[in-house]
């Protein structure tokens, strides 16, 4: 099935030329943010040709840029007024431009050719030719980046690129075709946001049979026959085998070959559950692997596989209900986001993730070219920047989440997962591990936490919470953060102000204190002020108070928000925006000795310390909105749960926006100002002399 991702048609492709995988490519380019494709250096210091047919209806973006790693070199070919602009520089020299009469915005197929020639460049598009040439002392171009096409990475700084201004550039958006250097396609080492072509011959074309798994890769169409009873490129040649008597299976007789003798190996996990498989003793080493597995969830976010140490892992999550995979050998992380158009893949059916890396020699060196797929359509596809020789792990196998989800390196999520994960498997060149069936034996390997059950069983959303009034609140237990911690839930609301969490610990010094000396605690709080999250952390030496949101985050729309320390340095991500913070030299430990109350305070605070930095405490803002998806230290929280057990008043177990306007009837007296909240609204009494909800107390004996 495709869910609605998105398939790719050639302009003119014949169906029967599997010949020309090898040489046709495609890209589409959707212009989003944080878009673009890196492919190896072309070599355009002396002579050399690059061509590429385009599609486009813009009038304004950066196709492709090269350069000498931020010195005087430079080629950029840009669409401006909806025409190919080419500058480029050699030795500091003033930069030659070349503008093409032919409009390219027109959403037709252009073919393009750029031929280097030492001081000359042409540029070529659907016959028309021009040509500029740089008057510079040195007639080779120098080239030392790679081959930038529709953005440039982030991780490229501003000071490495010779052109100051092509990172502000518009982002192409549009199809790229036949990218060639020379008469060979270039190496697509990495990209973000880039959908590639050949995702059509699985999905509309499928060529494998008998239930094959397809895919492409190196840009061929591969058909994997596992547990199909069946072998060869297309999985049609029966293989003998033998189950309870029966001999063979010929293709006269199959019937659902691929359900014969085999049994799925499944486990339920409610976000306290996980299990691993110890890899210290006998590390696996190979030139190419896979990861397979099957999951079924209603929750958003959580760990579904990880294995290996800081500079060399596989992550595989679920976070926002998309799937991500973060993998580094090494050189930093490769990361892909797999999503669906329509939906979220926490839809509560089942989801088939496929995660292959092979290692590819290219010029010498070893690249491991990394494939995900998510239920066989394959959706990205990148390469790793570093020469290796095995991809291999000596650590664990953690499924389902970890002792400590928010340590794990490279780790989107800080929590556990909450579902159902069937069919584990992980093999390479040599061997398989079904981790599934393995936990199910009781595999000596294999270390099982919490109360795993060995079959499907539905596992409940963790549903929101609505804080309807400022004096509502939730008590959660105290929380024994110590070196490490981390924390992350979602929030909804249109109010400005209000405290979200607080907790602190016990006094430091003596109990009586001096008149004026404030009262020395560590505490931890997040706060929403005038629309923007503050993180206030103090632990023992000095308190920290940060600003997490750029931008307001009081929309109406659920926040996501994800804290996590190690010591005294941490961060805090809002919205996958992540924020670094350290904490003053000194304690590295934070001791809280309080419940963690969540959306408020309780009305008599006599035993409670309230710092003077966190604000909302002092001027009784309370949190009026929903919460939902609470997990600290990767632990679920049921705060719907925890509402009922504890009576609390004015906590309601759903989220709804109500689009009534509640100022609308007036309800502010003595010329108080009305301003909607969260399903409610608030009277402001500022200047009228007046208190009270709707501003009819009077001051000092007022009526």
């Amino acid at each position: 099935m495709t869910r609605g991702l998105r398939i790719l048609y050639l302009p003119v492709w014949p169906l029967a030329l599997f010949s020309l995988l090898t040489t046709v490519n495609m890209l589409e380019f959707s212009g989003a943010p944080g878009q673009w494709a890196r492919y190896g250096r072309w070599e355009a210091g002396s002579v050399g040709e690059l061509s590429f047919s385009l599609k486009t209806n813009i009038s304004k973006a950066l196709v492709l840029y090269l350069d000498d790693g931020g010195n005087c070199d430079f080629l950029e070919l840009l669409i401006a007024g909806g025409r190919l602009q080419l500058r480029f520089a050699i030795h500091c020299a003033e930069p030659a431009t070349v503008h093409m009469e032919i409009r390219v915005n027109d959403d037709r197929w252009h073919m393009v050719l750029l031929t280097r020639n030492f001081r000359e460049t042409m540029l070529m598009v659907d016959g028309e030719t021009k040509v500029a040439e740089v008057k510079s002392k040195r007639r080779e171009m120098a080239v030392v980046s790679d081959l930038f096409v529709g953005g440039i990475p982030p991780d490229v700084r501003l000071s490495a690129l010779t052109s100051s201004t092509v990172k502000y550039e518009p982002l192409f958006q549009g199809l790229i075709s036949n990218l060639k250097v020379g008469e060979m396609p270039p190496t697509l080492l990495n990209s973000q946001g880039i959908q590639s072509d050949l995702e059509y011959l699985c999905t509309k074309q499928n060529p494998c049979f008998n239930g094959g798994f397809c895919s492409i890769q190196y840009g061929e169409v591969h058909c994997d026959c596992t547990h199909t009873r069946f072998k060869g490129k297309y999985c049609k040649e029966a293989e003998e085998y033998a189950v309870e008597g029966l001999a063979h299976l010929t293709l006269n007789d199959q019937g659902d070959s691929s359900q014969v003798g085999k049994e799925e190996s499944v486990a339920t996990f409610k976000g306290n559950e996980f299990f691993c498989y110890d890899l210290s003793m006998t590390p696996i080493q190979s030139s190419t692997d896979e990861i397979t597995l099957s999951f079924r969830t209603l929750q958003r976010n959580g760990l579904m596989l990880h294995t290996g140490k800081s500079a060399d892992y596989v992550n595989l999550s679920l976070k926002s209900g998309a799937v991500w995979l973060v993998i580094n050998l090494g050189s930093g992380a490769f990361e892909a986001l797999v999503e669906p158009v329509n939906g979220k893949f926490n839809d509560n059916a089942w989801h088939d993730v496929r995660v292959t890396r092979n290692l590819r020699q290219h010029a010498g060196i070893g690249h491991a070219m990394v494939t995900i797929s998510v239920d066989g359509i394959l959706t990205t596809t990148g390469y790793t920047q570093e020469d290796y020789t095995m991809l291999g792990s000596d650590d664990f196998f953690y499924i389902g989440g970890s002792p400590n989800t928010a340590d794990l390196p490279g780790s989107p999520v800080s929590n556990n997962f909450m579902g159902c994960l069937k069919d584990v498997v992980y093999k390479n060149n040599d061997f398989k591990l079904e981790l599934s069936r393995l936990a199910i034996e009781r595999d000596p390997k294999i270390t099982l936490n919490g109360d795993l059950v060995f079959r499907c069983e539905d596992v409940a959303a963790l549903d929101p919470v609505t804080f309807e009034t400022p004096e509502s609140y939730i008590s959660l237990p105290k929380w024994n953060t110590k070196k490490t911690g981390s924390i992350s839930f979602d929030f909804r609301t249109t109010e400005p102000s209000g405290l979200l969490l607080f907790s602190h610990g016990r006094p430091q010094g003596p109990k009586e204190q001096k008149p004026g000396r404030e009262l020395k605690t560590d505490y931890f709080a997040m706060e929403l002020l005038e629309g923007y999250l503050y993180l206030l952390i103090d632990m023992g030496s000095g308190k920290t108070k940060l600003k997490a949101s750029n931008k307001k985050v009081n929309d109406g729309e659920w926040c996501h928000v994800d804290f996590q320390r190690e010591g005294r340095k941490g961060s805090i991500s809002v919205n996958s925006r992540s924020m670094p913070f350290s904490s003053p030299e000194g304690s590295e430990t934070l001791h809280l000795d309080t419940d963690m109350y969540l959306g408020g305070l309780p009305e008599s605070k006599s035993d409670l310390i309230l710092p003077p930095e966190v604000w909302t405490e002092l001027l009784n803002y309370g949190y009026v909105g929903c919460v939902r998806d609470l997990f600290i230290d990767g632990k679920s929280r049921d705060v719907r749960r925890l509402a009922e057990i504890q009576s609390a008043l004015g906590v309601s177990s759903f989220c709804t926006r109500e689009l009534q306007k509640r100022c609308s009837s007036a309800p502010c007296g003595n010329g108080g100002l009305c301003k909607e909240g969260w399903n409610r609204y608030i009277c402001d009494c500022t200047g009228t002399g007046y208190l009270g909800t709707n501003c009819e107390i009077g001051k000092k004996g007022q009526e």
